[in-house]
């Protein structure tokens, strides 16, 4: 419930963001919610508590936040990222040798047109805000001590509420929240910016070749973790989504939970990452994320790295088809191996 209504707070964030592109005023009050929950950081590094100045990890990424936070306000800074973004988006999205293919496209006019992130943009700089809050907050969970450590966390049964409240609904909203719907576009338009369009049968075939390529991204991922010495670390994953997916038993309740987690988790994840933040930020930091936001693997970080450069791969078919091409890859992707889990854990 308590990540359901955080999900909200962001999704009316960026709702005021695009309110605020015709209400200075409104800019402004954001700019200085931003500059107090950046000093209230700063503060928390300066605290007197025990606990946070025995820990120089939290303290480091408290530090890194406000410092990185208050820096994104500024207009110079904000064109620096942009141009960040931009570049390895140039590289990975393959519109780096457009001018070598098309020799009637001038390279220095095609490297000035393409920006994945509008500097001058309030929404922009709001989505840049949660982003790096979210990227802190991930990294504030991390135990130092247990991430070098080849274990697992104990499986902890999937919650149908969970799924539908967080990684459902919760990212839909927040997705269409943030490209201003009602507001900047109407539902139509807030759907063609995220992508969510018909796919064409090609598009479908495409979806149903991602199904089967990450299986055999998956196995090829086993190949590498069985063999790390004194860990298996395949066989622990195995184990825990076995006990996380499982249920009371059962063809009928296997099936339901396969559904609800490929619905959820395919449309959700796909419409937020690929969908409202790859446009905004590239294909690569949304890709990031994704692995990150993926906490359960925090004390095995070579499965976030698989998760990662999963969903940059997922982010460069994205580009040139739509989100729907790859809701259908991960969703399809996601109910077949939950299944598996669920039916016989």
């Amino acid at each position: 419930m308590y990540d359901f209504l955080l999900i909200l707070i962001l999704a009316a964030l960026g709702l005021l963001a695009h309110v605020a592109k015709t209400r200075r005023w409104l800019e402004w009050i954001l700019r200085s919610v931003i500059v107090l929950i950046a000093l209230l950081e700063g503060l928390s590094v300066f605290s007197t508590s025990a606990e946070l100045l025995m820990n120089p990890w939290t303290n480091a990424v408290l530090t890194w936040t406000m410092v990185t936070t208050l820096a994104s306000l500024l207009m110079p800074v904000r064109k620096v990222f942009s141009l960040l973004f931009s570049g390895i988006d140039l590289l990975f999205s393959g519109q780096l040798f457009v001018p070598l293919i098309k020799k009637n496209i001038r390279v220095i006019e095609h490297f000035q047109q393409y920006k994945v992130f509008v500097p001058s943009s309030i929404p922009h700089l709001i989505a840049l805000f949660i982003y790096i809050s979210t990227i802190a907050y991930l990294l504030l969970c991390i135990d130092l001590e247990a991430f070098k450590m080849p274990y697992m966390p104990l499986p902890i049964p999937l919650v149908l509420g969970q799924l539908l409240s967080y990684n459902g609904i919760g990212l839909i909203i927040l997705s269409f929240c943030g490209v201003g719907i009602f507001i900047s576009r109407p539902f139509k338009i807030a759907s063609q910016r995220l992508a969510l369009v018909k796919p064409s049968k090609k598009q479908i075939g495409i979806g149903l070749l991602l199904i089967a390529g990450s299986f055999l991204y998956d196995y090829l991922w086993s190949l590498y973790t069985h063999g790390l010495p004194d860990q298996d670390l395949a066989t622990k994953l195995s184990y825990y989504n076995s006990g996380t997916f499982a249920v009371a038993g059962g063809f009928t309740p296997s099936v339901i939970l396969a559904l609800a987690t490929a619905l959820c988790a395919g449309i959700g994840e796909e419409t937020l990452i690929r969908g409202a933040l790859q446009p905004a930020f590239g294909i690569v930091p949304a890709a990031v994320l994704h692995g990150m936001l993926h906490g359960q693997f925090a004390h095995a970080p070579i499965f976030i790295i698989q998760v990662a450069l999963w969903s940059t791969f997922m982010g460069i078919v994205k580009r040139y088809t739509n989100t729907t091409t790859t809701i259908i890859g991960h969703a399809g992707f996601n109910f077949v191996s939950t299944f598996l889990f669920a039916f016989n854990p």
